[in-house]
């Protein structure tokens, strides 16, 4: 069943394929997500798709776990890059999460937003080189 938003639950139900994934993401960040999910997945990292969007998923010491989450505009928000840094620390340490974050800051600057969770917002409209180091910094952790 595709995604769609349900009054009840107040949040999105069911999950989210890569047709509808792009058709709800904005151009240039859709073709950015493209290029993304595409490294990320010739690296041998995992694609989890939800109510959502899509998680990427990698394997740190024998435990598959998610590094990020890659969402398209919906209720009001905009396109984005989702990290919770609390839990990344505990699943790949301080020190590969410190140098991670420290990385999508500097290629995202004022689009990374956020202390514990990080929203890189609108990756997309980054510049080539942007979003180029973006990319670096994810599949670093391949």
């Amino acid at each position: 069943m595709p995604s769609f938003y349900d009054p009840k639950k107040k949040c999105r139900v069911g999950t989210m394929d890569e047709s509808q994934f792009y058709a709800e993401s904005g151009e240039a960040t859709g073709s950015y997500f493209r290029g993304l999910i595409t490294a990320w997945s010739k690296a041998g990292g995992v694609l989890k798709w939800g109510a959502g969007g899509v998680s990427l998923r990698g394997e740190i010491d024998g435990k598959e776990v998610s590094i990020c989450f890659l969402a398209p505009q919906f209720a009001g928000k905009q396109d984005r890059i989702e990290l919770a840094c609390t839990t990344l620390t505990k699943q790949i340490g301080p020190a590969r999460a410190s140098e991670l974050e420290n990385a999508l800051r500097a290629a995202a600057g004022e689009q990374a937003l956020g202390k514990t969770m990080i929203s890189i917002v609108q990756p997309g409209a980054l510049p080539p080189a942007g979003q180029k180091a973006l990319t670096k910094a994810f599949l670093a952790l391949r």
